[in-house]
């Protein structure tokens, strides 16, 4: 395994990147959310939550707006709640949901691109009854290249241990693929902090959590515990396969589909008596056999730790690290799978800090791993009202859009992971004095002091840096955790100041 020395040793390139800003506009009042769903050759398009309304808008392709118009939730005395909007095979569709007495149905309705209006009236996709006073929750995925569309019906029965599911999965025009209903009984809390994904070939693969560290665990070879439920063969075949590892901790973990139907599973552990992180591990699921196989562990390596230990990283022991949570994990055009972990060490300085890019070949060895400094002041503790734990902020934010006007959402990272290419690319907030005397590298805390940095690792691990545009007078501060993935080699970065809003497109040449 290679690692790279200092982030000092990270060459500047002259690498093709266009970069965009479109005009500012202005929110009529304060907004709660705000995210692009998707685009298509001439267009982008938003939701937003203001005015205790949702819109939905159309931007051009400099991310200037076009047009905005209001989701409509009421027909006569009846109203709807929003559950999801997507943008799948070049059409805007709308989920709403409505709750009666005994039972709750869930819509759709397509939308018209060119007027923001319904197209069709709402149709019924399926009615879910009451379970002794248990109301069904509705979760959506899409597949990676955007050609398989999930939908998850779940009914949980915390009192009775059991757990009634509806799968539908949808390929183009909506048309379905596969449908299936079943239930299952569970022991315990059961199933909880799913994470469902859905694969090309229309696979589905619910990572949950089934049971926590605790002092008991302690003298138990089982320290804390997943699951995944797995269906393949159009829904046909079901298969559970719990996750844990012997004598050690699950610190995080990541599911994503392969590109031949596989599921790979990989995460952090720890050692047993340390709340920390020791290393890496990875598993392959068989889609045929449901076989788990390539199931490696990789402990870091002592050149890792000490290349964090220059950069000052907090470690337990001079063992482990502190707090690091796996933000980011993709399959790429070579057939290796990178992770990104993010240090989120909540402290009230460099919280949001060092990422650990790890890349694994087809079998789950280690090919590279790679560490990006990335000095920034996140104070996580200063929110009060805490909608989620730090380590789920980031995914919290990238699905829901969620704003809080009191809280600055500067730090973390936009990630550039084209379909068609080998390599990434990451883009972040760095402070602008790092450009004049890199040798003293300072903590970025300061929108006003700042400077979009681009750093590119290519398939065999080489890194690039190149500043992108600093911040200037009356310019909108950049959310690079905001950012929307066109799944190609364009991203699209949000930036906001108080009420203000615009969107920055960076485009690279790989």
């Amino acid at each position: 395994m290679i690692i790279l020395s200092s982030w000092l040793s990270l060459r500047v390139i002259s690498q093709e990147i266009e970069f965009s800003a479109s005009r500012h506009d202005v929110h009529n009042s304060s907004a709660r959310l705000h995210k692009i769903i998707g685009h298509d050759e001439e267009h982008f398009y938003v939701v937003k939550f203001y005015g205790n309304q949702y819109f939905l808008g159309k931007l051009d392709q400099n991310l200037n707006i076009m047009l905005e118009a209001p989701i409509k939730l009421f027909k006569g005395i009846k109203t709807y709640q929003l559950e999801h909007i997507v943008h799948f095979y070049d059409e805007l569709i709308v989920f709403v949901s409505r709750t009666r007495l005994m039972d709750i149905t869930l819509y759709y309705q397509r939308i018209n691109k060119s007027s923001l209006q319904p197209s069709t009236e709402l149709i019924e996709l399926t009615t879910v009854q009451n379970i002794k006073g248990a109301w069904a929750d509705f979760h959506f995925a899409l597949s990676r290249h955007e050609t398989k569309l999930l939908i998850a019906c779940r009914t949980k029965l915390s009192w009775s241990g059991a757990q009634f599911n509806e799968y539908y999965v949808f390929g183009e025009n909506l048309s379905p693929v596969w449908k299936r209903s079943d239930s299952y009984e569970f022991k315990g809390l059961g199933p909880r902090d799913n994470k469902y994904i859905v694969d090309e070939v229309g696979n589905i693969s619910i990572l949950s959590l089934l049971k926590r560290e605790s002092i008991i665990s302690l003298i138990r070879e089982i320290k804390n515990q997943f699951t995944i439920y797995r269906y393949t063969r159009d829904g046909g075949d079901f298969k559970e396969y719990p996750v844990s590892l012997p004598d050690r901790y699950i610190r995080d973990i990541r599911i994503i589909g392969g590109a031949e139907g596989e599921l790979i599973c990989a995460g952090l552990y720890s050692d047993t008596f340390i709340k920390g992180i020791a290393g890496t591990f990875f598993i392959k699921i068989d889609p045929e056999t449901g076989r788990i196989y390539d199931n490696f562990q990789h402990k870091f390596e002592d050149a890792l730790l000490a290349q964090l230990s220059e950069l000052n990283e907090p470690m337990i022991k001079d063992k482990e690290l502190i707090r690091y949570h796996i933000t980011d994990m993709v399959l790429r055009k070579n057939d290796k799978i990178i992770i990104i972990a993010e240090q989120i060490f909540e402290q009230t300085y460099n919280t949001y800090n060092n990422l650990i890019v790890t890349c694994y070949d087809i079998s789950g060895q280690v090919y590279w791993t790679r560490v990006i400094e990335k000095n920034q002041d996140f104070n996580f503790s200063t929110k009060q009202d805490k909608v989620v734990e730090l380590a789920d902020y980031r995914d919290y934010i990238m699905e829901t859009g969620f704003l809080d006007q009191n809280f600055e959402n500067y730090c973390s990272y936009a990630l550039m992971a084209p379909l068609d290419e080998s390599g990434i690319i990451l883009v972040y907030n760095d402070d602008i004095r790092n450009l004049e005397n890199p040798e003293e590298k300072r903590g970025f805390n300061r929108p006003k002091k700042s400077y979009l940095l681009s750093v590119a690792i290519d398939e065999f691990g080489n890194l690039f840096r190149k500043p992108l545009v600093s911040w200037k007078k009356k310019a909108l501060f950049p959310e690079p955790i905001r950012f929307y993935d066109t799944r190609y080699n364009t991203i699209v970065i949000p930036a906001f100041r108080y009420r203000k809003f615009n969107y920055y497109k960076i485009t690279a040449g790989f």
